[in-house]
Formats: structure tokens, C-alpha cells, sequence
């Protein structure tokens, strides 16, 4: 009984540590579910996805975002100096 708190954790930081690597939060979610301790250790000897530019959006603040989604810049100044 004292273990049944411990096995609705796991699933939710299952997703965290796979998509913290890349991969996809809901279904490491129910992997961890079903299988709590394989699931990570098998995400411990899985690499990491490698990040696509399309995905990454670099910001200080929101209103500074360098790169879209599309891959544009999108802000005008970023601490003063004009970005083109």
C-alpha cells in the first residue's frame, strides 16, 4: 500500500526524463505506466533526438524571440543593438 503513491509518480517523470531526450512525453507516459522501472532504463541507454532548427525558438524575453518556427527572425532589437 505504501508503494501505490510511488507508482502514480513515476509515469509523469517518465515523460519528463523522454522528452527532456527528445522523444514523446504522452506515450513514455504510458510506457512508464506499464512497465515503471524498464521504462527508464531504456531511456537511459536511448540517445538523444537530435533537435531540428524548425523546433528550436531561442528567446531572453517574449518579446525577443530569434528564430520562428519558420526559421525568420522575428524581433526588431534585442538589448538595444537592431537586429536585421
Amino acid at each position: 500500500m505504501e508503494l501505490l503513491p510511488l507508482l502514480f509518480l513515476h509515469p509523469p517523470v517518465t515523460g519528463y526524463y523522454a522528452s527532456s531526450k527528445g522523444y514523446s512525453f504522452w506515450t513514455w507516459f504510458f510506457i512508464g505506466l506499464f512497465l515503471p522501472i524498464i521504462a527508464n532504463i531504456i531511456l537511459y541507454f536511448l540517445k538523444d533526438k537530435p533537435v531540428e532548427l524548425g523546433e528550436i525558438i531561442l528567446h531572453e524575453h517574449e518579446d525577443n524571440v530569434l528564430f520562428s518556427k519558420d526559421g525568420f527572425s522575428t524581433n526588431q532589437k534585442i538589448d538595444g543593438h537592431r537586429i536585421h
